[in-house]
């Protein structure tokens, strides 16, 4: 081995670790022989440019590297890996092999898993809510704390494993009978224009009266200011008597901006097994002035002939990431069964007969950033048994990370 070359290894280690806090300890590695391969290997790779020496390439000097040197060597060399080709790409994997003890002791980060940690992301809510409701003339109360955990996984530049796991926990019961599922977990991705989803995914097509759930499927949406969704899945905790959890519902979602004030929705479902029943929903929302919104929607199915239909107007609304933003909303609803499977309503009935008509009014509010508040109150009416009532209390906080 030249003399230069070790020189100048020297130099590239005295120009990488300047000013750093790697002090090799009092007991120093030992050195790396004169004749070792490793010495080569970190020729070729200064010669690709993967790493650099005085300035114009070259290396000069007369003495050995120690391996803790050595290593800080390679793991200069590692954070412009992405330079290398398939052969330097060779050298570069059996140096890292030869020093991979050096290089954990320096912190650098260069095993694959962590590599796939870079390209993972994990965000968060935890909700805690509490009810006070009044159903039917019967006072029940409620606290439950659910937290959710979202992982994003890069897969390739175009496609994505998106998971979603969920804990609720009875603030009211003890500690023994929450439940935690895996409610999304679906890869998406690029064909052609399309963006295509494929597993268990969440829904909510037009104004949510039908559905605002997760489902087991897939669905190919594309289109620019017309958008569409195509879907087929099946859902299985339904409200209606006739739609099994086997079936399959095939829907189409379509979403078009008439101007900066005006949006249109609609979306077709069809069960095209029990009881073969299609449904349609048809829906608006217009901003009236400034920070004012009205919206409404309405929904019908072919079999019974029902109808389901709210209209909503808001002000303002609270941001997560705005401390001190606000909302308020006040929405007329009415709600008849076979309509829907899971709609976007928390509180959808009065009573027993899986209907109701009546009013909510909320309040939302972010008093600090990544933290929404929100209290509502709902009052239903039955529509089959008019003598039917419930009232809704609630009060929520949400802290997002």
């Amino acid at each position: 081995m030249k003399q230069q070359t070790a020189l100048a290894l020297a130099a590239v280690f005295a120009l990488s670790v300047a000013g750093t806090a790697l002090a090799a300890p009092a007991n120093p590695f030992v050195d790396v022989p004169a004749k070792h391969w490793a010495y080569d290997s970190v020729s070729k790779l200064a010669q690709a440019g993967i790493i650099s020496g005085y300035g114009d390439g070259t290396y000069r000097g007369d003495r050995t590297l120690t391996r803790y040197e050595m290593a800080t060597i390679v793991g200069k060399a590692l954070a412009n890996s992405e330079k290398a080709d398939a052969e330097i790409q060779k050298e570069l994997d059996a140096l890292q092999a030869e020093f991979a003890d050096e290089l954990y002791t320096l912190g650098v980060r260069v095993d694959e898993i962590e590599k796939k940690v870079d390209n993972t992301k994990l965000t968060g809510v935890i909700r805690a809510r509490f009810d006070d409701n009044d159903i039917l003339g019967t006072k029940t109360q409620d606290a439950k704390l659910r937290t959710r955990i979202m992982v994003t996984g890069k897969i390739s530049d175009d496609w994505t494993y998106n998971a979603r796991l969920q804990n609720v926990q009875n603030l009211k019961s003890g500690g023994n009978d929450d439940s935690t599922v895996l409610n999304i977990a679906n890869v998406t991705g690029k064909v052609g224009d399309a963006t295509v989803t494929v597993g268990r995914y969440s829904v909510l097509p037009a104004y949510g009266i039908v559905i605002d759930d997760q489902v087991d499927g897939g669905m190919v949406s594309f289109g620019n200011k017309l958008k569409v969704d195509l879907a087929a899945y099946k859902f299985g905790t339904v409200a209606t008597a006739d739609l099994k959890s086997e079936d399959t519902i095939y829907m189409a979602n379509l979403g078009y901006a008439l101007n900066d004030k005006a949006n249109v929705r609609g979306a077709y479902f069809h069960n095209d097994d029990g009881a073969q029943r299609d449904i349609f929903e048809v829906g608006l929302d217009y901003k009236l002035v400034n920070n004012l919104v009205v919206s409404g929607a309405y929904a019908k199915e072919d079999v019974d002939k029902n109808d389901s239909y709210f209209v909503k107007l808001a002000y303002k609304g609270a941001a997560k990431n705005a401390a001190g933003s606000y909302g308020v909303y006040g929405m007329y609803r009415e709600v008849n069964p076979n309509t829907y499977f899971a709609p976007t309503f928390d509180q959808d009935f009065a009573g027993k007969n899986g209907d109701g008509k009546g009013y909510e009014v909320g309040f939302t509010y972010t008093p600090m950033k990544n933290a929404l508040l929100t209290t509502t109150y709902t009052d239903l009416d039955g529509l089959t048994d008019k003598n039917e009532n419930s009232k809704y209390y609630r009060a929520q906080v949400e802290f997002y990370f």
